[in-house]
């Protein structure tokens, strides 16, 4: 059997793995931490699950091509409950509530009612979303192993979404909810995602949680990343945790192996490298196998930033369901979460997965965006980057006092992490939890896995596909096995 090697046991590299051993390659993967998923992970505090990736998982509805990837790689099957709540997000803005609602109609009714000036904008961003409802991710094979048929017959397939996408591909998010008069609803469209996305995001997000797509995997994170484990593992896959690999052995412009920090290297005809981006093309390749798209890519960051933030999580001895899941609050004291002072605050608790916390506790977590050099700047100083953390989860605590009663002394567990947490932990680049922001002036969406003049060797995870997240982690897994069985001549097998 020819022998790849992978690094990372992300959900990317886990992909590539169950795939390769599918399709009878002899694999290991290098993993740097000791838990798989990479950033599709959480944590255990007490006995408090505290979720550090899924907000919504793309994939989740029975019959959809994303979903059988999901069920081909063991991530979903019918064991895993999916949850859909009625509101996918509410808006509380100085008192005035704003749901977004699954059902288009109620959703459609409720914003026209909030605002009746609104309503043209309203009525034709409903229309929009649901035409997209039906759309989904092109999942059979990568962009650079289709030929003319298979594109033309993506075009066919796109073509009904066609007119939705050019109305909202040159307006970030924040740009369209500005043509809006209410300042309530101003906020409410751009709460979910960030400001400097491309509208289109919104409008798929919500159309996709309308088709009843986009839920929760009952366990969360972690627990779907250790469903792939087990399966790549139960199909004769190999893992080595705690190997943190250093560098990508090259030999006459071909991918040999790897060398880890221990010391120690390890051969293959194949290398994948489903790790970060920057830390595979810029260290352990030290720069060598550049492209013009990953030079714009990793230059330009007007037209390609990242985000990272800091997530701050608390284990309540209280029953916190009789709120909405997830809810932005306007705040009448900004929190400065490290070179960012937000006026906002959204809030997220897991009451609808009682597997998260004992009977009658909560988990309420609560998302600021931030600054990576200032948490750097502070991590290097020591003392200062342990009382910011303990200053922003203080800020936090207050306004969750204030809005729920039921957490009065009853807080038992308090976590913060930050960017630097997702830099130490996963060698994330500037601790970003997903790849490129794919904003209004973005023209690079989709990198090959193979690199100029490297043979032998392919990229693979989010960072190929921006904006990332774990369908393009998935899928690209997937596609990486399907270039290597063209390269050595054989059928790829999904079973």
């Amino acid at each position: 059997m020819k022998k790849i090697i992978i690094i990372g046991a992300g959900i990317a590299g886990l992909s590539a793995g169950i795939y390769a051993r599918l399709n009878g390659f002899d694999t290991e993967i290098y993993e740097m931490h000791h838990t798989p998923g990479g950033e599709c992970t959480g944590w255990k505090r007490r006995d408090y699950y505290f979720d550090g990736c899924i907000h919504w998982l793309v994939g989740t509805k029975p019959g959809t091509p994303l979903n059988a990837v999901w069920r081909e790689v063991g991530a979903l099957d019918a064991s895993v409950p999916i949850i859909l709540n009625d509101t996918f997000y509410t808006i509380d803005y100085h008192g005035q509530r704003i749901n977004l609602y699954r059902d288009l109609d109620r959703l459609e009714g409720h914003l026209t009612e909030v605002s009746p000036a609104d309503k043209q904008l309203i009525t034709q961003f409903c229309r929009s979303i649901r035409a997209l409802k039906p759309m989904s991710m092109p999942t059979e094979k990568p962009y650079d192993m289709m030929n003319a048929l298979d594109m033309a017959k993506m075009a066919i397939t796109m073509a009904p979404f066609a007119k939705h996408f050019s109305k909202y591909e040159k307006l970030s998010i924040g740009e369209f909810a500005a043509q809006f008069k209410s300042p309530a609803l101003r906020r409410a469209l751009t709460a979910v995602i960030p400001a400097q996305y491309k509208a289109t995001s919104l409008a798929v997000t919500l159309a996709s949680y309308a088709n009843g797509d986009s839920g929760w995997p009952t366990g969360g994170s972690l627990a779907l990343a250790r469903r792939m484990e087990k399966k790549y593992l139960d199909l004769g896959g190999k893992i080595s945790y705690k190997s943190r690999v250093d560098k990508i052995l090259v030999e006459n412009a071909t991918a040999k192996g790897i060398l880890l920090d221990s010391g120690q290297h390890h051969l293959g005809d194949f290398v994948i490298s489903a790790a970060d981006g920057y830390a595979t093309i810029f260290e352990m390749l030290e720069g060598k196998y550049l492209s013009e798209q990953l030079q714009e890519l990793y230059s330009n960051r007007q037209a390609y930033p990242t985000f990272t933030s800091v997530q701050v999580s608390l284990g309540i001895d209280g029953d916190l369901s009789q709120y909405p899941s997830s809810l932005d609050l306007a705040l009448e004291s900004s929190i400065n979460s490290g070179g960012i002072d937000h006026k906002h605050l959204g809030l997220k608790h897991y009451c609808f997965d009682k597997t998260l916390m004992p009977a009658g506790k909560s988990v309420l977590t609560a998302v600021l965006h931030a600054d990576f050099e200032w948490w750097k700047n502070k991590y290097d100083l020591g003392e200062a980057y342990l009382s910011e953390k303990e200053r922003i989860a203080a800020e936090v605590i207050a306004v969750v006092k204030k809005h729920y009663p039921e957490a009065q002394d009853k807080i038992e567990v308090v976590d913060v992490a930050t960017p630097m947490t997702y830099h130490r932990y996963c060698n994330a680049w500037r601790g970003a939890w997903m790849s490129f922001v794919t904003t209004p002036q973005s023209k690079i969406r989709f990198i090959p896995g193979k690199l100029p003049g490297l043979d032998r060797f392919y990229l693979s995870g989010q960072w190929t596909l921006p904006p990332g997240g774990l369908p393009t982690a998935v899928l690209t897994g997937r596609w990486t096995i399907q270039r290597i069985c063209r390269a050595v001549k054989q059928r790829f097998k999904t079973n």
